[in-house]
């Protein structure tokens, strides 16, 4: 019965990340087709860079939150649930691994929504909202980092690929080796962090190179 409810939210997952806040933010205040403008990503940079940049700060938000409020949710229904003791180890799909499937299948449904014919966006910053759920202080510190390496160096992709595994990298070393941050993780969750970073990773990759970009 657990495990039918995790396959559960993880289709609900998947579906909610299908919901695109660039595309209505594109046809609610400009009355645009984001497929039609600039490079035809469903994306917070192609809003920014094409339509406008206030747009676009507003959608790299809506999509931060949007992804944190899913994990959130979920965090406090399974809890509801638990406490109800209606299902018995209702708990058990609670963990930190199930819920890193859970964010993993929204941001597959934000970069690849069968909704959209499978047209999504690059997903870094519904990425950053999900990731900064598991590990915050590992993300606000790779944020600064990639606005630094922007605004110092204008490099956004290399930054965007910094977002992608360096909180990764940061979250290992500091549950290891400082204490004030030492916590207990479950067995092959950072392993499952590093294959969800390696996820992006490509996914951007392909979207990059189909661009031209690289």
């Amino acid at each position: 019965m657990i495990y039918l409810i995790a396959a559960g939210i993880v289709v609900l997952a998947y579906l909610y990340g299908c919901f695109s806040t660039a595309r209505i933010v594109a046809k609610g205040f400009r009355s645009l087709d984001i497929y039609k403008v600039g490079t035809g990503l469903a994306d917070t940079e192609n809003i920014y860079a094409n339509i406008s940049r206030p747009l676009g700060v507003l959608v790299g938000a809506l999509d931060m939150a949007k992804a944190y409020l899913f994990m959130k949710v979920i965090e406090l229904l399974l809890i509801l649930l638990e406490s109800t003791q209606l299902i018995p180890h209702v708990g058990k799909i609670h963990a930190m691994n199930y819920m890193l499937l859970y964010g993993l299948a929204m941001l597959v449904g934000h970069c690849l929504p069968a909704t959209h014919r499978f047209r999504g966006g690059r997903g870094i910053f519904t990425y950053t909202g999900f990731m900064f759920y598991f590990s915050p202080y590992p993300i606000l510190i790779t944020l600064g980092i990639a606005w630094i390496v922007v605004a110092k160096f204008k490099q956004i992709r290399f930054a965007q690929y910094l977002i992608v595994i360096l909180p990764v990298i940061l979250t290992q070393v500091l549950y290891s080796f400082i204490p004030i941050f030492r916590k207990e993780v479950p067995p092959y969750f950072i392993g499952m962090m590093l294959g969800v970073a390696l996820f992006m990773g490509v996914l951007n990759f392909m979207v990059s190179k189909k661009l031209g970009e690289l």
